[in-house]
């Protein structure tokens, strides 16, 4: 009789020891399975955020080392005599391979006064043009990429972003358009005091997040209802004399790992040549994502290996129990001259047989499981910076009935060692 029809009549006929060690190998599949699926919806939402987030690199001017000082009677007044991002610079960096995109965003570049709209009312109430007091506008080429709808602070409710394309373009919040009953494609006018000319703006878009900011302010800019976005190409045709290029410019690449072959390109253009601008690589908010993302990778796989040797342990004593109960069955084997391999690989057998019905089974187990265990370890790890869409289907089997196998083998190596190492007379002799 072979050692595999001998393997399943004792599956049969063992059915209660066949039970447990079914419900054994379900339950260590399980776990195994479920830490497989966390693992690789991590490495998946890693990937994701590389996508979406990209990597940054920012090009500057120097303030540190080409800024003149000069006395008047109010104090020290500082004047950068470097070089500006002009356009020709900003061109070539968006033709560089890697580069999929580039934004510059100036805060309180312009200030203007509401002719035709009135802004949310402030403390002073102050009024320094005839038009009232002026608020703070941040010009930009592409208001999507700007930091505070970049980090979800604001959300963009109705229209479009401002585009590099655009001019005489705003963004203004939903709290300002509710209070002048202003709509998206409504044109506004505002004065500026800096450049003594009124100009006017297209409304493309209308954001929110500025709700319950207002706090106790004493001017109407500091109420961030009141401040918007405005396109870099007003600026230029308002401030022509003065500026002619971007203070600081954040170029996105795609892949942050390959951040480092983009920045030498950049860095080696001509038209950066001589140039007193500083370039450096910024990939913190890609970190701040995708940091605690390996870190639940390594902790994942850890666990798998803690699951490993723990299986391992608990298969070879319940093994080694029941194989010391079937001294007489294997000396009895080796007495008609069944070979020691011939005995181990029935052993093997009878375990591979419950296992490859238990680890099917335990598929749906583990969907149950599985997204619950994937949500428990993000909290703990990942600080709610990220989501993992935990999945498990008939693909994890393979990895699972590989680890299984050689689990299950090691095992039964170590559990059925002790007996078939013995001589079939000690056996025999011990059994009377």
């Amino acid at each position: 009789m072979s050692f595999i029809k001998r393997a399943g009549l004792y599956c049969f006929r063992q059915q209660f020891k066949t039970v447990i060690l079914f419900l054994v190998l379900a339950l260590i599949a399980t776990f195994m399975l479920t830490g497989i699926a966390v693992r690789d919806a991590a490495k998946g939402a890693t990937a994701d955020v590389q996508t979406a987030i990209g990597g940054k690199i920012l090009l500057d001017l120097d303030p540190d080392r080409h800024t003149d000082s000069q006395q008047n009677q109010w104090g020290t007044v500082y004047s950068y005599n470097g070089d500006l991002i002009t356009q020709e610079i900003v061109d070539a960096i968006g033709k560089v391979e890697g580069v999929v995109d580039y934004n510059s965003e100036d805060t309180a570049s312009y200030y203007g006064a509401g002719v035709d709209f009135k802004y949310l009312p402030a403390a002073l109430g102050l009024s320094y043009t005839q038009y009232g007091e002026a608020s703070s506008y941040t010009a930009t080429l592409s208001s999507e990429k700007c930091s505070k709808f970049q980090n979800g602070k604001y959300e963009l409710v109705d229209g479009r972003h401002i585009t590099p394309d655009d001019k005489h373009a705003c963004l203004i919040s939903k709290e300002l358009a509710d209070y002048n009953k202003l709509s998206v494609g409504d044109k506004i006018k505002m004065y500026s005091l800096d450049s003594d000319a009124i100009s006017e703006f297209e409304i493309v878009g209308i954001f929110d997040g500025t709700e319950g900011t207002s706090g106790n302010a004493l001017t109407v800019d500091e109420i961030p209802a009141n401040c918007g976005y405005i396109d870099y190409a007003t600026m230029f045709e308002l401030f022509k004399k003065e500026l002619n290029g971007y203070q600081q410019l954040t170029i996105y690449v795609e892949d942050p790992v390959s951040v480092q072959n983009v920045y030498d390109k950049i860095a080696t253009l001509p038209e950066l040549k001589g140039k007193t601008l500083k370039l450096s690589i910024d990939t913190d908010e890609y970190d701040v994502v995708s940091t605690p993302l390996e870190s639940l990778q390594q902790l994942v796989n850890t666990t798998i290996i803690i699951i490993s040797v723990v299986s391992v342990l608990i298969l070879t004593l319940l093994l080694t129990i029941w194989i010391r109960g079937r001294k007489k069955e294997i000396g009895i084997l080796l007495s008609i001259g069944k070979s020691k391999v011939n005995i181990i690989l029935q052993i093997f057998t009878e375990t591979i047989v419950v296992a490859v019905i238990s680890f099917a089974s335990s598929i749906p187990f583990s969907n149950l499981i599985a997204e619950k265990a994937g949500v428990f370890l993000v909290s703990r790890v990942t600080t709610g910076t990220a989501n993992l869409n935990v999945q498990i289907d008939a693909a994890y089997l393979l990895p699972l009935y590989l680890i299984g196998i050689l689990l299950i083998a090691i095992a039964v190596v170590a559990s059925s060692w002790t007996v078939v190492r013995s001589k079939p007379k000690d056996i025999l002799t011990k059994m009377s």
